[in-house]
């Protein structure tokens, strides 16, 4: 497919003062993928994961509806969504390393505290309020983009390896979760998971987070700095698509831009769903407790799979546009086979359907931005893109549990949920690369 790109080709510039980093005997840039690895793992996976089997003792215990504990998701989601844009921009700017730092102690404290809660309010405003907060520093906005500045060759790769905290999360972390609320509490669950994020993940951020090659004197990829004291030296090699770099405003402007943030956006809805809804939908489809966490876990296993042994290879070979129909069209198919659901085996098939597709959300949300605007204002663009997720995140968690509430069945959601990804599908499929004006 061919590309237009505007006529300005801009390098990041090394800042005024170049920062200290650890010897490593591989380039440093391995680090900051295992960084952001911990932070889909423990900041973002943890809180994901175990609300999935949080979710019903604490509606219980707490004497409030499904629906208004799922609100806490919504509002969560919704404050992520409009702060994105601001943690972005400070993240192109000042780097990410103090943002997640506190990102990462704000959520260990705040699980912690969540444990001792009584009051429905508070719980939201936790929950939905101080977590929403500190969850994009954490995800695609900070970490993941963090990763695509230390890369371009490598990007694919980078990338995905980055994200899989994600599915390792959900194969320990739900299993965990349920055993311990079945033996202990569901507010031992998130203490123990509190002092988890504080210890495994913000100490190791905070000592050795770096914001990109050129503020500790290295280049993309591992190819040497003018010093060439720091880093693996390596032939460079060509680039397998140009990098040009576009400012905010300039994207903002494109065609494809719009497109795909609204694509995204609907394709989301699945994740949003399944994410909350997952496990209640399994055990009232008759599983018991622990065939349900094995089964929602299961799905893990098929994301990791895939992400390494397909979605890797696929994001740095094909064609980003098919890619993105060929996941929106996996997206559609994973909705559609929950409504099949009546026992275990079906749980397992329904579980990995919906991991396959996932396998590729994470590093195709960070690839495609980088791919089609450059990683200059990186952060910024995916904050601005996630702004149009506001609609998303309020309709997935909060409507399949209306829909539950009105009729004792996921169903009517779940297919709703599928024929909007049809329409998000089309726009995939009619989104260019970004003309320059």
């Amino acid at each position: 497919m061919a590309q237009d790109h505007p006529n300005r080709f801009e390098t990041a510039q090394p800042p005024a003062t170049i920062e200290s980093v650890p010897r490593t005997p591989f380039f440093y840039g391995w680090v900051i993928v295992a960084l952001a690895a911990l932070c889909s793992f423990w900041g973002q996976g943890v809180i994901q994961r175990s609300y999935t089997v949080i979710l019903k003792p604490l509606t219980e215990d707490l004497r409030i509806s499904r629906t208004i504990g799922v609100f806490g998701v919504t509002l969560g989601w919704l404050f992520t969504d409009i702060v994105s844009p601001f943690i972005g921009h400070l993240i192109d700017r000042k780097g990410a390393r103090f943002l997640v730092t506190v990102s990462a102690a704000a959520t260990g404290l705040t699980l912690i505290l969540l444990a001792q809660v009584d009051n429905p309010l508070i719980f939201l405003v936790l929950f939905g309020g101080v977590l929403g907060l500190a969850r994009p520093s954490l995800q695609a906005v900070g970490a993941q983009t963090l990763v695509a500045k230390w890369f371009i060759r490598r990007r694919g790769r980078a990338v995905t390896f980055s994200t899989l905290g994600q599915p390792l999360s959900a194969i320990i972390i739900i299993p965990a979760t349920e055993w311990m609320v079945a033996h202990y509490s569901w507010r031992t669950a998130w203490t123990v998971l509190g002092a988890g994020v504080l210890l495994l993940l913000t100490i190791p951020v905070g000592v050795f987070m770096r914001g990109s090659p050129e503020s500790v004197g290295l280049l993309p990829d591992g190819d040497s700095a003018e010093d060439g004291s720091r880093g693996s030296a390596v032939r460079r090699e060509p680039l397998p698509h140009p990098e040009f770099e576009w400012g905010t405003h300039e994207a903002v402007r494109t065609r494809t831009f719009w497109i795909l943030s609204v694509a995204f956006a609907v394709i989301g809805l699945v994740p949003t769903v399944l994410s909350v809804h997952m496990f209640p939908f399994f055990t009232d489809q008759g599983l018991d407790p622990a065939t349900a966490a094995a089964a929602a876990g299961s799905f893990g296993v098929s994301v990791l799979i895939s992400r390494l042994l397909v979605w890797g290879f696929l994001l740095e070979r094909v064609p980003i546009q098919y890619t993105l129909v060929m996941w929106g069209a996996l997206m559609t198919a994973a909705i559609s086979v929950m409504v099949l659901v009546h026992g275990p085996v079906m749980a397992f098939v329904a579980a990995s359907c919906f991991g396959i597709a996932m396998g590729g959300t994470a590093p195709l949300g960070t690839l495609t931005w980088a791919r089609y605007y450059g990683r200059g204002s990186l952060g910024s663009i995916t904050g601005v893109a996630n702004l149009l997720n506001i609609g998303t995140d309020i309709i997935g968690p909060l409507v399949p549990s209306l829909v539950f509430d009105m009729t004792g069945s996921y169903h009517g959601a779940f297919i709703g949920t599928a024929l909007a990804c049809v329409a998000g599908v089309a726009l995939f499929a009619v989104a260019g690369p970004p003309r320059s004006r």
